[in-house]
């Protein structure tokens, strides 16, 4: 009996780290750093602002270091969010009316509307000379 008990809770082992959803800000992170990326090289009037994403990175990994995440347990502690980022990415869309093979010139005035706005994303990207 005590070696069936003892099977049991090595099979299911108590210390195991339950699976957290991904936090909000994480979220928010990958989607603005994915995208400020994405616009930067489909448009040759922006790029992505290294300071900032330096910066951004930074409070990232610190949050996430706050709520208990390393390096080591990220993939198997939290869940993956790419649902949530691909809502927010299909909101992106919509809000600047980019569709598949949108031009470069739709692209540029997406990107630059978000840094005019102030937007993570538009923190994360700087216009350059052409």
């Amino acid at each position: 009996m005590i070696r069936v008990l003892c099977v049991c809770m090595l099979a299911t082992p108590a210390w195991a780290e339950e699976v957290l959803p991904a936090p909000d800000y994480f979220v928010d992170s990958a989607m603005a750093t994915s995208t400020a990326q994405v616009l930067a090289r489909s448009c040759t009037r922006l790029s992505v602002n290294p300071v900032e994403m330096t910066r951004h990175g930074d409070a990232v990994l610190d949050a996430l270091a706050r709520d208990g995440f390393t390096a080591e347990n990220l993939a198997t502690r939290m869940a993956d969010p790419s649902t949530q980022v691909a809502v927010q990415q299909r909101t992106f869309l919509q809000k600047h009316d980019l569709t598949e093979g949108a031009s470069e010139a739709e692209v540029c005035v997406a990107g630059l509307r978000e840094i005019a706005e102030g937007t993570n994303i538009g923190k994360l990207l700087v216009e350059v000379e052409e």
